[in-house]
């Protein structure tokens, strides 16, 4: 999958239109919703991926490992945890969501050590509300690693995701579905999140329709009492270019967008293809995807909603490699694009490197397409 999403993209990107979201973007708010918002700042991360340190000594197999993916920094990944842990305790949000992918490959023990972290943050008076993503449950590839080998460690199931998150949402969740880990919550009182997950062992990927009717149930509730709703879910709800469809959009999504736009959701908010992006259908629904927190820069995504409406923006990390974290992930760039073209020059190299450093940050801005290339 790396290969194929690393390879289309140096190669399509001239065909793909994208919207820059690193200055503030408006959401959709539905002006039929009786209640009246204050201030509150949402923060929302995804792809963390994280990895005990117990799981890794950063030996030759995981550097191989990580220098072949997707320019996720992983040798830095505690680091980064860390650092965003403080930023957030210290931007102090009513909410932080965390869409998914919360661990590199689904070990108990970074599921343990992770919700160790952010449970420090919910002590410090933010509402911390998670997903599992792809990465997460039942993961057959959960893994240690040491020196040039890997030794295959304990995963978890959604039973045991549900137990070790229950203090971030599902303990005190409005309405749980029975087929998923999907849940509500009310944020602050007259804004619900809808926490969609469709990562369930008997259908990966795709939408249940138990869990649509569940949702439609939700939506139809909130409607009635007045209230405004953000979803949230990993997979993405639409496609965001021609190429990340298969495998990044959830399966059904039509169906659940027509919901939303019905039901007038504020927006929904996804990660999985680690850009950052926003997508909007035909009928105004916004999907904000954020980019993956260990990919350079390194950013999370920040919601301001007042009773004016609601803007987004994003927040690189602050933390002391980030511009080897920067480098990485255009060494990884420099390296795949030699893997996959024949005899390229170092001038092809270079500039398709920057050219997928401003294009998975969501920085087009900062593309100038060279037809000499």
């Amino acid at each position: 999958m790396w290969k194929k999403r690393w390879f289309l993209i140096v190669f399509a990107i001239v065909a793909i239109i994208l919207i820059t979201i690193i200055v503030k973007r408006r959401i959709g708010r539905n002006n039929s919703v009786t209640s009246e918002l204050t201030y509150m700042k949402i923060c929302v991360a995804s792809d963390i991926h994280y990895i005990s340190p117990e799981l890794t000594d950063k030996g030759m197999y995981f550097i191989q490992l990580i220098e072949n993916s997707d320019g996720k920094a992983m040798q830095y990944c505690e680091e980064i945890t860390d650092t965003f842990v403080a930023e957030i305790i210290e931007q102090k949000p009513d909410v932080l969501v965390i869409s998914g992918d919360l661990t590199f490959n689904g070990a108990k023990a970074s599921h343990q050590a992770f919700s160790a972290k952010i449970r420090k943050i919910q002590e410090a008076g933010t509402k911390v509300l998670v997903i599992p993503g792809n990465h997460d449950i039942n993961c057959n590839m959960a893994a240690s690693f040491k020196g040039d080998s890997y030794e295959l460690v304990e995963s978890i199931n959604s039973d045991e995701f549900a137990s070790i998150y229950s203090d971030f949402g599902y303990a005190g969740a409005l309405s749980r579905d029975n087929s998923s880990l999907s849940y509500t919550y009310e944020a602050v009182p007259g804004l619900i999140m809808l926490m969609v997950d469709v990562n369930t062992e008997d259908s990966q990927g795709v939408l249940k329709d138990s869990t649509y009717q569940w949702i439609s149930k939700q939506l139809e509730e909130a409607s009635k009492s007045g209230k405004h709703v953000i979803a949230v879910s990993h997979q993405n709800l639409l496609a965001h270019n021609s190429l990340f469809v298969d495998g990044f959009i959830m399966g059904d999504s039509g169906r659940l967008c027509t919901l939303y736009e019905k039901y007038g959701v504020m927006c929904n908010l996804s990660g999985h293809m680690h850009i950052q992006h926003i997508a909007e259908s035909n009928g105004g629904v916004k999907d904000i995807a954020t980019s993956s927190l260990v990919v350079s820069p390194c950013q999370y995504g920040v919601i301001d909603i007042s009773e004016n409406g609601a803007d987004y923006h994003t927040e690189p990390l602050k933390f002391h490699h980030a511009n080897e974290a920067e480098l990485f992930m255009r060494e990884t760039s420099f390296r795949l694009i030699r893997k996959n073209i024949d005899n390229p020059s170092i001038e092809t190299c270079n500039y398709f490197a920057d050219l997928n450093g401003a294009y998975f940050s969501g920085r087009t801005d900062l593309i100038n397409w060279d037809e000499s290339i």
